[in-house]
């Protein structure tokens, strides 16, 4: 795998995304609700990687909230 920023191939293992003010507080991947009384589709980025040379974080999902993007994709709105 290769940074999108620096081409670097030096990223690091995948670690757990949180944030400072919160422990048990996520990042969330957010889309358009899909209809006016449906729920927003969000999703919880849970890991990321690090570029070892520029810095770029990359987050990822979790196994089960990727099986949850993918079963819910072709609804989503653009």
């Amino acid at each position: 795998m290769r940074c999108g920023m620096c081409g670097s191939q030096r990223l690091s293992p995948v670690g757990e995304l949180t944030t400072d003010s919160m422990a048990t507080e996520r990042m969330r991947l957010r889309f358009p609700r899909p209809g006016r009384f449906k729920s927003r589709p969000t999703f919880t980025v849970t890991f990321a990687r690090a570029c070892r040379d520029c810095g770029t974080l990359y987050p990822c999902l979790g196994e089960y909230e990727r099986m949850q993007l993918d079963a819910t994709a072709d609804g989503l709105a653009e």
